[in-house]
């Protein structure tokens, strides 16, 4: 099905194809790539404009949405200091940003239009105004963060704080989130997580999720409404916080639940772009050796480098049987590239006379060629 409206056309996927490729991405085990797919989708934006004639209200609506939709793809992409210097555009200059939106739920009259509208943004348009702007914005999807929800001491995924954090898995972040599907693998070493669990206890969930993490989150009830305890933990350190959810008006336990999620997982996203929001007037270059085993490795290594956003160019200098050096031009800091391409397994090192050594983490499920569950 095709909606027209003005000089654009959305299209909406059938139930059908998109469960096709639901199956696809289980197959694949491809959840930080479709999230970062997703960057530059915003969906279920509501839309509601009025104006002399049918067509008027509409296109007041679609372009009421298109600037919502448009604030929360920079904020997705910065960190909150940048906030305040979101690039304001007209309708005019936001319009080509847009590649697609798709419509649904419409309700008109003569003088007003209300809908439900999902917004795709052009992404090479988009880092376009954000360079020129001079923002400081991180494209580097991390490895997902295996949330592990517990009402009390319990891991109960039908409670409305486990759904609560399944509908935080759905949304396209930087840093994605995962939860466990809860099947016969997963059982014993749920029952055993706890706020006091280490890196080692957790290991085999992280692995088998394919995360970089896992985050311990625990509710219980308070007077006021709840209180939230993590524990972030990851293989070098683990990083506990408490938080308190005062409820609001008439807010139910779900809607408090998702607003307590939706909280928690906001600081995941902000501690991320605070680490990896690149300055791309700063540029610099480094020359790097790497080893690898076989052209399989090499071929991974080098895919990997050309799809990183930050490296600018990647120059085969020397090539042996057993390695090569390649000379990587770069945006941002030298730290940052390393966070960004540790996510794809590519370890960037120096050693104490500052050479540069390119690796690939072979111990890492990834690596290995195993596909990590997807939920």
């Amino acid at each position: 099905m095709f909606q027209r409206s003005g000089r654009r056309f959305g299209a909406s996927l059938s139930v059908a194809a998109m469960g096709l490729a639901a199956a696809l991405l289980l197959s694949l085990g491809m959840m930080a790539k479709a999230a970062a797919a997703d960057l530059w989708t915003v969906a279920d934006v509501v839309v509601d404009g009025t104006g002399p004639s049918p067509s008027a209200a509409k296109e007041t609506a679609l372009a009421k949405g298109r600037q919502r939709a448009w604030t929360d793809v920079f904020r997705r992409l910065t960190p909150a200091a940048e906030w305040n210097r979101l690039p304001p555009l007209t309708d005019e200059a936001l319009e080509p940003l847009v590649r697609s939106f798709d419509i649904s739920g419409e309700r008109h009259s003569s003088t007003r239009y209300l809908a439900t509208v999902t917004y795709v943004f052009n992404a090479a348009g988009v880092r376009d105004v954000l360079r020129k702007a001079g923002v400081q914005y991180s494209e580097s999807v991390s490895k997902p963060v295996l949330v592990i929800a517990l009402t009390g001491t319990a891991w109960q995924p039908e409670s409305f704080w486990g759904t609560a954090w399944s509908a935080q898995s759905r949304r396209p972040r930087l840093v994605p989130v995962t939860v466990p599907v809860g099947d016969a693998a997963d059982i014993t070493s749920l029952a055993t997580v706890s706020q006091m669990a280490d890196w080692n206890m957790v290991k085999p969930l992280a692995d088998r999720y394919g995360a970089g993490s896992v985050l311990v989150a625990s509710l219980t009830r308070s007077a006021t409404g709840f209180q939230v305890s993590t524990t972030h933990i990851r293989p070098d350190n683990r990083v506990p916080r408490a938080s308190a959810f005062v409820r609001q008006g008439t807010e139910d336990d779900p809607a408090l639940a998702m607003r307590a999620a939706g909280a928690v997982t906001d600081t995941l996203q902000e501690e991320w772009k605070r680490t990896t929001s690149v300055d791309f007037s700063t540029q610099a270059t480094v020359s790097a050796r790497v080893p690898f085993r076989s052209l399989q490795e090499w071929v991974a290594i080098r895919r990997t480098l050309e799809a990183t956003r930050a490296i600018q160019r990647t120059a085969v200098e020397e090539m042996t049987v057993g390695g090569a050096r390649v000379r990587l031009d770069y945006v941002g800091r030298v730290d940052q590239l390393q966070t960004t391409l540790a996510q794809s397994n590519v370890l960037l090192s120096a050693d104490d006379k500052g050479q540069w050594t390119i690796t690939r983490n072979a111990a890492s499920p990834a690596a290995a060629g195993t596909n990590p569950v997807v939920p």
